[in-house]
């Protein structure tokens, strides 16, 4: 018996990275799995592997900056699987640069991304969780807008956004059994973190692979997460265990 058994889930940005590494883990604990990616082909691969396992899944193409997107591919999807009872709202991306060098257009892309499209996710979906009785939602942040991160002004910004979205949607909604947590996740081996890196790592001087193996030697446990270990937090938060958990933000550094 699986820690989801029949659940209906739904993953954004699943097709790479922990969203796919929890779509993978999900169906194998039992979940019903919608796959939403802006990558057709990259949801399609995730869908590929847990069908091969035995398991249940379907694939969607989303852009979550986009509402009627949003939008479809939520409807789509719950009218596939009969409903939703889980929804890990993860999908982002990322972008180096501090309020000086950071282009307008930049910040604007990476808020509409990394904050905009969890409201957008959370807004399509949370009335389909209130019409099952009641759910998980979850939001990808960061361990980052708990500490201090240099260098990455937009990704900050808009990931300390989410965690105001979190309160305030299971503030609003605990009465309807919605419970609604943030995953806080530290340096985590994804396209994300290789990506908001390049910058930081022309500032000190250095290649991209070259700090990126600095970054894991100058971490207490000797190297940056793994995809699969912040999968194994939204399991948690996804299955009935967390029945009692609610407006948390749950850090995954490995250390603090």
């Amino acid at each position: 018996m699986g820690r989801l058994d029949g659940k209906r889930c739904i993953i954004t940005g699943g097709g790479s990275g922990m969203g796919r590494a929890a779509a993978l883990l999900f169906a194998n604990e039992g979940g019903i799995v919608s796959v939403f990616d802006v990558q057709s082909d990259a949801a399609e691969s995730t869908v590929s592997q847990i069908k091969q396992a035995g398991g249940k899944a379907a694939a969607y193409v989303c852009d979550v900056t986009n509402e009627q997107s949003v939008q479809k591919s939520v409807d789509q999807a719950v009218n596939a699987m009969g409903g939703i009872d889980v929804c890990w709202s993860n999908a982002g991306t990322g972008d180096g640069g501090t309020v000086v060098t950071t282009p307008l257009e930049h910040w604007e892309k990476i808020i509409r991304i990394n904050m905009t499209g969890m409201f957008l996710m959370s807004k399509y979906v949370v009335p389909h969780l209130v019409e099952a009785g009641g759910g998980s939602l979850i939001l990808t942040s960061s361990a980052g807008v708990l500490g201090s991160t240099p260098g990455v002004v937009s990704n900050m910004a808009a990931k300390g956004g989410v965690l105001g979205l979190t309160r305030q949607i299971a503030a609003d909604f605990a009465a309807k059994n919605v419970r609604v947590n943030a995953i806080c996740p530290g340096p985590i081996m994804t396209y994300a973190l290789t990506s908001a890196m390049e910058d930081r790592a022309t500032a000190a001087g250095l290649p991209k692979d070259a700090y990126m193996d600095l970054m894991a030697k100058n971490h207490p446990r000797g190297r940056v997460g793994k995809p699969e270990e912040v999968a194994n937090v939204a399991l948690f938060l996804a299955s009935d265990e967390s029945s009692w958990v609610n407006a948390q933000f749950i850090n995954v550094t490995g250390v603090n």
